[in-house]
């Protein structure tokens, strides 16, 4: 789960903290609180991003930013204020 100190460094509304995790939920698709390369991809063509898989895997890279092989819900805070 989320990191309290972690989610304090983002720049995200107490009111569109529930929206933002709903978009999380919504994206993992097996509920297990991480999103992969696939799920992340179908996110962003889902968003109308007209991506190559090679664009695709980019972005997910950028996004996983521990590295991990999977965005945690922190990762995906930062990367939807990036993205804002």
């Amino acid at each position: 789960m989320a990191d309290l100190d972690e989610i304090k460094d983002v720049d995200v509304d107490a009111s569109d903290l529930g929206e933002l995790k709903q978009s999380f939920d919504a994206c993992d698709s097996n509920s297990d609180g991480w999103i992969v390369n696939q799920e992340f991809s179908a996110l962003l063509h889902a968003l109308d991003q007209d991506l190559s898989e090679d664009e695709c895997l980019l972005a997910f890279e950028l996004t996983d930013t521990d590295g991990d092989g999977s965005i945690s819900f922190e990762e995906f805070m930062g990367w939807w204020t990036d993205a804002r």
